[in-house]
Parts: C-alpha cells; sequence; structure tokens
C-alpha cells in the first residue's frame, strides 16, 4: 500500500437499529475515506458498550465471546490487506469487504457455468447449429443439479473453485438413490455436467476440472422395438383421450418414417414431395447428423398427416402433426403402452428402432435403403442383418422402396 493510503477500522454500535433492548455491533473500513460497512452478527446492550474501547465491557462469557468475534474479524482484514499488496492490487474498502466475505468479481459458481452454457447453446439453436433437444438435455441436467445441490448441501450454489473432486461420485449416488434413475440415465446428466465444467476450464473459470477422473460407464442394451402384433395394437386401440390419442398418432408416424423426435418436431408441409415413382415422399436433414432422411410415405402416416391438417396447433404453426415436447411425449407413452398392454419401455427414440427393424423387415426393404432413409451408415445394421436373420421365414410385402 503506498504511504499515501490510509487504512483504519471502526467496531460502532447501529443503535438506532436497537431492539429488545439490544443493539447489533458493525465493523466500519476505511480506506482513504471511502467505507465499507461489514455486519458483525452480533449484538448487545448499549450500557454493555465501550465505545471509546470499541469492546463489550465486563469479564462474562458472553462478553468475552464477542470480543473474540470482534478481535478475528480485525485480524482477517488485515491479513486481507497485506495479501492484496503483497499481489500488487489496488486497496479498497469495498474490495476488502468483498476478500473477508469471500466475494470476489473474477469467481463464477456452478449454476452461473450451466447458465451461460444453456444461453450459449440457445443462441446456436436459434441460428440452426444445435438442435432444440439437445438444449433441453441440458435444461433437465441443471434441474437435476440444482436439486442435488439442495439434497446434498443444502445450498442452492456452489462456488466452481469449492467444487470437490468427489462430486461426480456424489451426485451419480443422488441420482442413483434419490431420483432413482437408470444407469444410463444418470450417465447422461454426467455427460452434460462434466461437459459444462470443461467449458468453465477453458473459459478460465476454474484451474482443473474436479470431475475428469470420474469415467462414465454406459450399459450395452438390446434396443426397445416394437414386433409388428403391438403395433397394430397401438393402431387399433380406440383412445379418447385427445392428448394420448395424439402421442399415439405421432409415434406411429416416427415408426413408420424413422424419423426422431426432434426431426419430426419440425415437419411441415414443404417436406413433402413428389418422388420419380409419382408418390409422396418426405425428407429432412437430420438435426444430429445434417444428413438428409428420405422416406417414402406408406398410407398409414399418410392417413395420419390427413388427420391433423387443419388441428390448430399443426395450423397455427405450419408443422404435420401436433407433436409436444419430448419429455411429455415419453410420459404420455408409458400410459399408451399400459393401456395397449405392451409391457415395454416406449420412448420416442423406440420409434426409430422399430422402423430400423420392424417395419423395413416387414417390407423386404436392402440394407443400404434403410441405411441412406435413417441418415446415417452404420449403427443399425447389425443389429438389422440379426433381425433379417430372425424373421427370413416370414412372408413380406413388397413396396417399392427405391432411394
Amino acid at each position: 500500500m503506498s504511504t499515501k493510503q490510509s487504512f483504519s477500522i471502526l467496531v460502532w454500535q447501529v443503535k438506532y437499529r436497537a431492539k429488545n433492548g439490544k443493539a447489533p455491533l458493525s465493523i466500519r473500513v476505511s480506506v482513504n475515506g471511502e467505507r465499507a460497512e461489514i455486519l458483525t452478527n452480533r449484538e448487545v446492550a448499549p450500557t454493555l458498550w465501550d465505545s471509546k474501547a470499541q469492546r463489550v465491557k465486563g469479564t462474562s462469557e458472553e462478553a468475552k465471546a464477542i470480543n473474540a468475534h470482534l478481535e478475528t474479524i480485525k485480524g482477517s482484514l488485515r491479513m486481507h490487506e497485506s495479501r492484496l499488496i503483497a499481489l500488487g492490487k489496488t486497496v479498497t474498502a469495498e474490495l476488502l469487504k468483498n476478500e473477508y466475505l469471500g466475494v470476489r468479481p473474477d469467481r463464477h459458481s456452478l449454476c452461473t457455468a450451466f447458465e451461460v452454457h444453456i444461453k450459449r447453446m440457445a443462441e446456436k439453436v436459434k441460428v440452426g447449429n444445435k438442435a432444440s433437444a439437445t438444449l433441453d438435455k441440458y435444461s433437465y441436467t441443471f434441474d437435476k443439479v440444482k436439486a442435488f445441490l439442495k439434497h446434498q448441501y443444502k445450498v442452492s450454489d456452489i462456488y466452481l473453485e469449492d467444487i470437490k473432486r468427489s462430486f461426480a461420485h456424489d451426485f451419480e449416488h443422488y441420482l442413483f438413490t434419490v431420483e432413482h434413475l437408470q444407469n444410463n440415465t444418470v450417465m447422461k446428466y454426467l455427460r452434460q455436467t462434466k461437459t459444462v465444467l470443461k467449458m468453465a476450464v477453458e473459459m478460465g473459470w476454474l484451474a482443473t476440472d474436479p470431475t475428469a477422473g470420474f469415467r462414465l460407464s454406459f450399459e450395452e442394451k438390446e434396443p426397445v422395438r416394437l414386433e409388428m402384433e403391438e403395433l397394430n395394437a397401438l393402431l387399433s386401440k380406440e383412445i379418447s383421450i385427445a392428448r394420448l390419442a395424439e402421442a399415439r398418432d405421432c409415434y406411429v408416424f416416427m415408426c413408420y418414417t424413422g424419423y426422431a423426435y426432434e426431426d419430426a418436431f419440425g415437419l411441415g408441409p414443404e417436406n413433402i414431395f413428389i418422388g420419380i415413382d409419382s408418390q409422396k415422399w418426405i425428407t429432412k436433414d437430420r438435426q444430429k447428423t445434417e444428413q438428409a432422411e428420405c422416406v417414402p410415405l406408406l398410407p398409414i402416416p399418410l392417413e395420419i398427416i390427413s388427420k391433423y391438417k387443419n388441428h390448430p396447433h399443426c395450423s397455427s404453426h405450419n408443422k404435420l402433426l401436433p407433436v409436444r415436447s419430448n419429455q411429455r411425449v415419453n410420459g404420455y407413452l408409458k400410459e399408451i403402452a399400459a393401456i395397449c398392454g405392451i409391457n415395454k419401455e416406449l420412448t420416442t427414440h423406440t420409434a426409430r428402432h422399430t422402423f430400423a427393424t420392424t417395419i423395413t423387415l416387414e417390407n423386404d426393404v436392402p440394407i443400404e435403403t434403410v441405411s441412406k432413409m435413417l441418415g446415417h451408415m452404420d449403427r443399425f445394421l447389425p443389429k438389422w442383418k440379426t433381425y433379417r436373420d430372425e424373421l427370413n421365414n416370414l412372408p413380406v410385402s413388397h413396396i417399392d422402396w427405391a432411394y
């Protein structure tokens, strides 16, 4: 600190805020005439306060405890002053107060990191660089992280530098034991969290990623798909509840086209065209891979499109289908499966597996054509061959699936 700077600490009693015969004690830090107040969270009767000595009068245990607390605060402030001078910082009263309270402008919290990441993701979604479903994943993860902080630490947020190396393990344990989630769902939430912390490191907000040593362990599961009789059960079931009937129809449409949720969500009349076979086709670039999916519209998806042609949601949003949020549709599918007696965990993604196996197999579609229609090359082909071998003796109805 320059010799021209003045520094003082004053403990005083805020008498105008007295309640129940006691007034709070406050510490005033002054640097070159600039002041900052720090509450001590201690109070004493005005008659027991020695303003000149800045101490509580007497030798009672309470007086000793309060005086010791005041000395601790003053000692901490002097220590921070010396440290800031050694670092070459310009010392101010507000800076000293923030250092004592642990508040620094350059400190970032875990929630701040998530908010920044989500904000940037939303901007990318707006310009078409990212899928809205990806943004939703980070929003859901953020909700789980906030719930975990409240449960584990009884706080609403935590500074990045205060995150322990056990954070990922503790979060994993919480998701398993409190949220009762399945392994792969837990791993996805942890993957999103690790991505946000990696961003914080790259932004210079965090020296090292405390979750770097945590290894994600996904379980390989046989993909859920519907057999033809189960799909027929869905189609033939009379469902009187509008939200469930709409979700069922959207799901069946995805089963017959192979479109992922985020792609089906964005389909409009402009995505339909007449192919070289003079039949109606539908095409759209996958948001995930930016590769085109081009699929012939069979009678059932055509009927579904026609059914919702004048639906208020479709008319006002220029959509083919009244597709709701992915989370909501997945919730409805659980109800629909129960209503139809299907003992499988249906999600919008199972529609894609159903198309890649059941629908294409029933129509004797070549493997290469399936790959092109799905918009990528390798993921489904091994399982497709396996299912084809299982069903190669079943009768199939040929449809011209020329691509």
